[in-house]
């Protein structure tokens, strides 16, 4: 069983219902796979992570939808910001 973290920020807190959550996953995943699951099991995510203009960050590190997710892994998700 692997054990990720998992952050969102800006409105995804909202829409998540919470601003960290703890998944447990039985193998390991890539993100585009834990993006799926995500909009899945949580309504208000549905259509929202796999826009293609979030961001994403594991261990504080932007990666791609291919990166694989391990045991102990932070993941975050960053919804585009605005600003000058």
């Amino acid at each position: 069983m692997n054990h990720v973290t998992i952050r969102f920020f800006a409105q995804l807190k909202d829409r998540a219902g919470a601003d960290t959550l703890s998944l447990d996953i039985v193998s390991e995943y890539t993100l585009k796979q834990l993006v799926s699951h995500l909009e899945e099991t949580i309504p208000n995510l549905k259509g929202v992570l796999s826009t293609g203009n979030m961001q994403t960050a594991i261990n504080q590190e932007f990666v791609d939808d291919e990166t694989v997710i391990k045991h102990g892994d932070e993941v975050a998700f960053l919804p585009p910001f605005s600003g000058g």
